[in-house]
């Protein structure tokens, strides 16, 4: 059995899922690449945090972070359950979803609340919330 060859990928032209969506398709300066449904999760895992490292790597900085830019955002529970769902929009229509206990919200709004009074961001009042 021959060993496996490191495949590089340096730029993308174009992705779209097989018509049976089994697959991803990546276009890019090799050969397509293909990769199936049972893997994306883990990708999506991956990828932020080897944006991180290699941002960190690159700019010899270890206190370098990574975000998304977000668009929007939602907010809801999951079929009834005690679980809410928060859905950012990314661009385009790409959308990212996290899941938490509802019993951790009042502490997601602490955190909120102080990260916009530290950003000069007025406290809100209630008539002035929407959820979306």
């Amino acid at each position: 059995m021959s060993e496996p060859s490191t495949f590089m990928l340096n730029s993308i032209t174009d992705m779209q899922l097989t018509a049976d969506g089994q697959y991803l398709l990546i276009h890019g300066n090799q050969p397509t690449a293909a990769l199936h449904r049972s893997v994306l999760k883990e990708l999506l895992v991956a990828l932020p945090n080897a944006i991180e490292h290699a941002d960190r790597v690159i700019h010899n900085n270890q206190e370098m972070g990574f975000a998304l830019h977000c668009q929007g955002w939602e907010v809801g529970r999951l079929n009834g359950m005690e679980m809410v769902v928060i859905r950012f929009r990314l661009s385009g229509t790409a959308g990212l979803s996290f899941s938490l206990p509802a019993d951790q919200i009042p502490y997601l709004l602490q955190a909120l609340g102080g990260a916009a009074s530290g950003a000069g961001v007025a406290e809100p009042r209630a008539n002035d919330v929407t959820l979306q």
